[in-house]
């Protein structure tokens, strides 16, 4: 199976029929239903999200691909000592540290390098690989598919105070707990929620 989140609702690429019934489930789509999608789900705000059946995921989601420009990027979910997770305030919104991938360089020193230029902290060790995201959006009218690789890391120091990357839309940088606080849930990204619930259960069974 395939997700990938268009204007922020999860597009589901699967075989077997979803028991979510807030999730439009369209059947074999073609090309041409792939292109409409996200007017699809402008037009329907109350929709979780879709559900597209096919004999063949993979490639239906290659067929989807081909429609945009992929740019790569990589981040972290960092947990300090004291068990608390690393969090950045971006443009009103609570997200995590990540960013493109520069040519040559290996993703995981990119993921390492973004989080300390967005939020000027060091010292952290990678621990685990926590798969892929994908997210869509427009760049001068190109649509593009960005694949975010994400990894668990851990960071040496405690509450360390960081400095957030302004030029970057950053204000803020928090270290919280897990669970999270209602706020921060309520103004975080969907698909960075579902990123940060995998990175803990997977921190915790260590």
């Amino acid at each position: 199976m395939y997700e990938v989140y268009i204007m922020n609702r999860p597009v589901f690429f699967q075989e077997n029929t979803p028991t979510d019934a807030h999730s439009l489930v369209i059947r074999e789509p073609d090309k041409s239903t792939l292109d409409a999608l996200p007017n699809l789900i402008r037009q329907h705000p109350d929709l979780n999200g879709i559900v597209l059946l096919s004999s063949n995921p993979e490639a239906l989601w290659m067929s989807f691909c081909y429609g945009y420009r992929e740019v790569l990027a990589a981040g972290c979910v960092v947990r300090n000592r004291e068990g608390a997770y690393l969090w950045i305030e971006r443009n009103g919104k609570w997200d995590l540290a990540k960013g493109k991938v520069e040519p040559d360089e290996k993703i995981e020193d990119a993921a390492v390098r973004e989080v300390e230029e967005e939020t000027g902290i060091g010292q952290l060790t990678l621990t685990g690989d926590l798969g892929k995201t994908y997210h869509t959006y427009e760049e001068n009218g190109v649509p593009i598919l960005k694949i975010t690789f994400w990894f668990l890391a851990e960071h040496a120091g405690g509450n360390t105070p960081g400095a957030p990357q302004t030029i970057e839309g950053i204000t803020g940088v928090h270290w919280l707990p897990a669970p999270l606080p209602a706020a921060v849930r309520n103004g975080a990204y969907p698909s960075i929620l579902a990123l940060m619930d995998r990175a803990t259960a997977k921190a915790s069974k260590g």
